[in-house]
């Protein structure tokens, strides 16, 4: 081969590593990373507390005086109270049930069909099953429902408290080894971290509206389909989006990277 075509070949990716030691990568992530998760422990009773009375003034034209209530329960012993909202849900009437479990059933064979999209379609049959349950679940067994409003307004609040806990971990595995600045991967970390908040919220308000206006039939789809598999969605997002930019600004760069 000739030497003019051994210059401009480019090494394969595979054998190419990021730069940096592992003692390096840990003091980051014990001083960035960690910390950041901390505060989702130790200021999670401010942080829900501010949410629920966000959500609750948000949602208060939509009910009579005093119909919806903040509480509180003990959730880390010794660290402080978790703060949640307690309003009225709407159960489903039977001819409502009924229909849902109609549509619910029609989704669910229909789905295996539709060919395109194969990824999201296997996401959304998961969704359609967990619609024809808490259908099915309403329609034959209304009076074995255990669980009220308040009683989901509280496990989301649980819920989210994990997911901000872990968000900011997850984010310093996955920046702190890049070549780039530790600027830069504190800020993506805290716009995750914030973006996990804001959605938190944003998703408990119209959550909350729907099961207390529209039908409590849709809380197990909330929780289980609607939850923590959402999150990360937003999380590789935002994370290949600053890889995508990191990867233009090193386009050439040869030097950076290191060579097995």
């Amino acid at each position: 081969m000739a030497k003019e075509s051994k210059e401009i070949i480019l090494y394969h990716r595979a054998y190419r590593r990021l730069p940096g030691s592992f003692g390096k990568f840990l003091w980051q992530f014990i001083l960035i990373a960690v910390p950041l998760s901390l505060l989702s422990i130790f200021f999670y009773p401010l942080i829900t507390s501010h949410v629920s009375i966000i959500t609750r003034d948000i949602l208060a034209p939509y009910f009579s005086s005093g119909a919806i209530k903040m509480t509180d329960i003990e959730y880390i012993p010794g660290i402080g109270l978790i703060y949640f909202l307690d309003l009225p849900g709407v159960f489903p009437s039977h001819i409502n049930a009924l229909v849902n479990t109609v549509i619910a059933a029609l989704l669910v064979a229909v789905s295996p069909f539709i060919k395109r999209a194969k990824p999201l379609m296997i996401f959304l049959i998961y969704m359609f099953f967990l619609y024809l349950l808490a259908s099915l679940c309403f329609l034959y067994f209304p009076e074995k429902f255990p669980y009220r409003l308040s009683d989901y307004a509280h496990l989301y609040m649980m819920q989210e408290i994990s997911i901000w806990f872990f968000i900011p971990l997850i984010m310093g595995l996955a920046v702190l080894p890049l070549p780039t600045t530790i600027a830069s991967k504190v800020l993506v970390m805290c716009v995750t971290y914030l973006y996990a908040i804001l959605f938190g919220l944003v998703r408990y308000v119209v959550f909350l509206f729907i099961l207390s206006k529209v039908s409590m039939i849709y809380m197990p789809i909330f929780f289980f389909g609607l939850g923590p598999l959402v999150d990360f969605v937003y999380v590789v997002g935002i994370y290949s989006i600053y890889l995508n930019r990191l990867s233009i600004d090193l386009r050439g760069q040869f030097t950076t990277w290191k060579w097995q």
